[in-house]
């Protein structure tokens, strides 16, 4: 699973070397700009590491197959927005836990096989980067899976190992609440960061080829992940503090040390973690980014 890593970072270097040989060059209209912008993101294989859109596949109103009116995410767009592969995200409610949250995240998790199959001509679920980009010679849209949560392996680590096997390729290690071996961002520390069997759990995450994301969890969660995993982290779908201070967000060091480590960052474009007015403003009126998602949970 490195090679998704080098992957990324070669991608983020190379867009780096053109956007400074742009500043170097004579000055470009901004069309010609837009237009350069628009051949390299046609010509490379595009990414999505973080998608909720796997809820809906239980709504009998969703067809991914098909143009829907609400929503960002199905095959009609994906093909239009030049989305060649894409990680559709497990997630429940981070207070789940147990058996009913291991039946839940297998539950999506086939509905995300039988999506592929069922749209067969325009997907393919892959498990590798070289099944990515055998999808993508084969003008397929590579389906993957991502785990957003620690507390669906049910506080087992068989049932990581099964997941495993059934093409899970990253695991967040918390969401917004703690759980039973590793603290979240926005949840009182009650571990200082990974207990011994979190510290396990990475390490298996590593001997089973599954990514270790850091989207979510604490700062000292992301440092013990940081120094245990054999293997470079993601940040699947995180932001910059120094824009905008909001906990789920990571600090120019966090970022510095993850890069070091061949870690990458994809960022969340979510309003409330990159506009720090908007932040200020929202936490006002509903009480801050955990009491937004209990409302959210309730209706």
């Amino acid at each position: 699973m490195n090679r998704f890593s080098r992957r990324f970072t070669t991608s983020l270097c190379f867009c780096a070397v053109l956007l400074a040989g742009s500043q170097l060059g004579a000055p470009s209209r901004a069309d010609d700009i837009a237009e350069r912008a628009r051949k390299l993101h046609f010509s490379s294989i595009v990414l999505d590491t973080h998608d909720d859109t796997t809820q809906r596949f239980f709504s009998k109103n969703f067809d991914l197959g098909k143009r829907n009116p609400d929503g960002h995410v199905d095959i009609p767009r994906m093909r239009e927005g030049g989305m060649n592969a894409i990680f559709f995200s497990i997630w429940i409610d981070g207070r789940i836990m147990g058996p009913p949250a291991v039946q839940k995240a297998l539950d999506q998790i086939d509905a995300v096989h039988e999506n592929a199959i069922k749209y067969s001509r325009d997907m393919a679920f892959c498990r590798t980067a070289e099944e990515v980009r055998r999808a993508h010679a084969q003008g397929k849209i590579a389906a993957l899976i991502g785990v957003e949560g620690g507390h669906m392996i049910g506080n087992d680590i068989r049932v990581l190992r099964m997941f495993g096997d059934l093409g899970v390729r990253y695991m967040t290690l918390s969401h917004f609440y703690n759980d039973e071996w590793a603290d979240s961002s926005t949840d009182k520390p009650v571990h200082n960061g990974l207990t011994d069997f979190g510290k396990d759990i990475v390490r298996e995450m590593n001997r089973q080829g599954i990514m270790v994301d850091i989207s979510h969890v604490s700062d000292k969660t992301f440092y013990d992940a940081l120094e245990v995993s054999k293997a470079p982290l993601i940040a699947s779908h995180s932001s910059c503090r120094a824009l905008c201070n909001h906990p789920r967000d990571m600090s120019d060091d966090m970022i510095k040390a993850l890069a070091a480590k061949g870690g990458v960052i994809q960022i969340n474009y979510e309003r409330s973690f990159i506009d720090q007015a908007y932040k200020d403003a929202s936490d006002k009126l509903s009480g801050g980014v955990v009491a937004q998602f209990d409302a959210i949970t309730k209706s």
